[in-house]
């Protein structure tokens, strides 16, 4: 016990017990914020590494996500302009729309691939389903390997499409739409490039939250455990009698 002649230190027990369970929780998640930063940036790094890569052909048997999210592809085949699918919940600057998703074949197999060619709003009256023209069914384009769009929480039945075509569905589950469309169906969409035609609302970038905000987080915790230790030692230092 450090002792003075006006003061001495004498922490109680459980303060202190309880302290030190804290520090321990506020500096576990500053870690836990600066390994999500690491993975963060490694991902960053990867988009910006398979952005300056020159476009892959896209075939049947180069489908694995990890391998390929964030490449530039090139895809030639053919629009099923019959079984467009409109992706709801995507939110954009506040307002609520939809992705729009259009299979396509690819040439000389049985394998589709679902184009996102962009966003669109609902609109005042979610019961119309907007139009969605392509004027040339047979294409040759070019985007990005992506993952679907995830949500918090998948309600029942969410990846089934709605009775109507455009579809209308909350989940993209390509294994679902594989045995619906009768086709094999990548794991991932293409995102259509920005500049080409026939394609919505696009301003495409990473869907990771940037590193430097894990950090900041990482940041605040690590600061929580300081400034807990510091009012531990305060609270634990009493006036000796008669100072």
């Amino acid at each position: 016990m450090f002792q003075s002649e006006t003061y001495r230190f004498k922490p109680s027990l459980s303060l202190f017990l309880l302290t030190f369970l804290l520090i321990l929780l506020f500096v576990g998640l500053g870690v836990w914020q600066l390994n999500r930063a690491k993975d963060k940036q490694a991902l960053m790094n990867l988009y910006d590494q398979h952005q300056r890569d020159q476009p892959i052909v896209l075939k049947q048997d180069n489908h694995d996500v990890l391998e390929m999210r964030y490449r530039k592809v090139i895809v030639t085949g053919e629009y099923d302009t019959r079984h467009q699918i409109l992706l709801d919940n995507q939110v954009l600057e506040g307002q609520a729309g939809y992705f729009v998703l259009t299979p396509l074949q690819i040439e000389g197999t049985d394998v589709l691939v679902l184009v996102n060619r962009g966003w669109i709003p609902v609109g005042e009256d979610r019961s119309m389903r907007p139009r969605l023209d392509v004027l040339q069914k047979r294409v040759r384009i070019t985007g990005t390997i992506e993952k679907f769009p995830a949500v918090g929480l998948t309600l029942k039945d969410a990846e089934v499409p709605s009775g109507e075509w455009p579809a209308v569905v909350q989940v993209i589950d390509s294994r679902y739409l594989a045995g619906l469309f009768g086709y094999n169906v990548l794991p991932y969409q293409v995102l259509l490039d920005a500049t080409a035609g026939e394609g919505y609302l696009r301003a495409w970038r990473p869907a990771v939250l940037f590193p430097e905000r894990h950090r900041a987080y990482a940041l605040q915790w690590f600061a929580f455990a300081l400034t807990l230790a510091i009012l531990f030692v305060w609270r634990s230092f009493e006036a000796r009698n008669g100072a």
